[in-house]
């Protein structure tokens, strides 16, 4: 077992470049699988063993295997259409990793293993516009736990993803955050408490005043009203 809690279970240094390279915008160039820096990684994850390393690098290993995977899967699938909710889409294709064949279902299932934090999984990008946001790098077993603080506040902090509507006392939140709702026992009031530490501090005194009637609702894509420019 390794011994040091910094050390993470493969060198990420070239394929966090490649990664950070592959954004542009929000949006993810997959044509970045035909590099053999792609390459090389993902020959160093069919021969790893995350198990002899301690558990952030474990979360670190499965986040990143994940996301590069995923990556493959959106260049594969090109022009593929779905919703937000399409449970067939993390199942259609296996990678070879830890020299075992697993679908994006598999990875992320490793990842909620690895880790203790509620929202792990639901941080996940799955490629949708109305999905989780691209993080702006990989995970590293030094940094992983505030990566996904940090990577969670963004989801929190977006009104694509999360709308409290003070007149109707409701938050809206993204259908693919539901899970997450269901974990922590289906009661909107411990889901929005959950939220709060991430909101800034001007939503959360407007949220916390109305928790006591606030009922939380799931949709798959947010809609905002924006007032027209004046001519």
């Amino acid at each position: 077992m390794q011994s040091d809690e910094h050390a993470d279970v493969i060198d990420y240094a070239s394929i966090d470049s490649l990664w950070r390279e592959s954004l542009d915008r929000g949006r993810l160039a997959t044509r970045s699988v035909r590099t053999d820096v792609y390459r090389r990684f993902r020959l160093q994850c069919e021969q790893a063993v995350p198990m002899a390393y301690l558990p952030n690098a474990r979360l670190a290993f499965w986040t990143n295997v994940y996301l590069m995977c995923m990556m493959e899967a959106m260049h594969m699938r090109i022009g593929y259409r779905s919703t937000v909710t399409d449970s067939l889409w993390l199942e259609r294709d296996t990678f070879v990793v830890t020299q075992q064949r697993l679908t994006l279902k598999d990875i992320r299932e490793r990842v909620r293993e690895s880790s203790l934090i509620q929202h792990a999984v639901e941080c996940l990008p799955t490629g949708s516009s109305n999905g989780a946001p691209f993080p702006s790098s990989l995970a590293r077993a030094r940094r992983v736990r505030p990566w996904y603080r940090d990577l969670f506040r963004r989801v929190v902090r977006s009104e694509r993803h999360i709308l409290y509507d003070p007149w109707a006392c409701t938050l809206q939140a993204s259908s693919w955050l539901r899970p997450l709702w269901c974990r922590l026992g289906e009661r909107d009031a411990t889901f929005v408490d959950y939220l709060l530490a991430y909101m800034t501090e001007s939503l959360a005194a407007q949220v916390a005043l109305g928790a006591p009637r606030l009922r939380v609702v799931f949709s798959d894509r947010i809609e905002t009203w924006r007032k027209a420019r004046p001519r």
